[in-house]
């Protein structure tokens, strides 16, 4: 059973101003480690991170979340909310960017990593409207992520080698590198996508 003050500080999360919750979701997790008490803290720091406007903040909140994985039951409440840490994407800053899409793949599993590579595609079509160094550097470590996605689950490759391949071309050189880095780290640990590969490259 919960205990009623965990049940307490559960509640007000939703109704607190977003300053204060950042102590009660950490005051939550010190009273309790049940599952529904870590989900309801994970879930206030993201969206806490979703509405701050200051970057340092973000990155604050980030470092809590990162450390709550460090306990294995609290990674696994924390696998089951990967899309919603991504929503921490839509915040500008390459920094906030590039540690949630860590955090995202270290907790990334089976059983979500389609609808994460499905999310990150959209993200890469989304960067184009983004001023050009900035959208250079984002979809660079778009491209790092989901080579990294592909090689720790094999079994989505086949929708994303495709996407990767396009980087091919990209004006950005460190994204370019990083697909011909997962043409030769793929050919070598997933022969079976070398004709899917090949087939990519003369497409592109």
């Amino acid at each position: 059973l919960i205990c009623p003050t965990v049940v307490f500080f559960s509640c007000i999360l939703s109704t607190l101003e977003v300053i204060f919750r950042y102590e009660a979701a950490g005051t939550l997790v010190t009273l309790s480690a049940a599952p529904a008490a870590i989900k309801a803290a994970a879930q206030a720091y993201i969206e806490l991170i979703v509405k701050e406007s200051d970057n340092n903040v973000k990155l604050i909140v980030l470092d809590r979340l990162m450390d709550l994985r460090q306990t294995p039951s609290h990674e696994k409440v924390l696998q089951e909310l990967v899309m919603d840490i991504l929503r921490v994407l839509s915040s500008p800053g390459l920094d906030v960017r590039q540690k949630t899409l860590n955090l995202a793949l270290d907790l990334v599993s089976s059983r979500n990593v389609e609808d994460m590579v499905m999310f990150l595609k959209k993200e890469i079509a989304k960067s184009t409207a983004e001023p050009a160094e900035e959208a250079g550097r984002y979809r660079q470590a778009l491209v790092k992520t989901l080579h990294s996605a592909t090689i720790k689950f094999p079994d989505v490759a086949p929708s994303i080698v495709p996407v990767l391949m396009e980087f091919l071309s990209d004006e950005n050189e460190m994204a370019a590198q990083y697909v011909l880095l997962f043409v030769r780290e793929a050919v070598h640990k997933l022969p079976h996508l070398k004709e899917t590969i090949l087939h990519s490259l003369q497409v592109s």
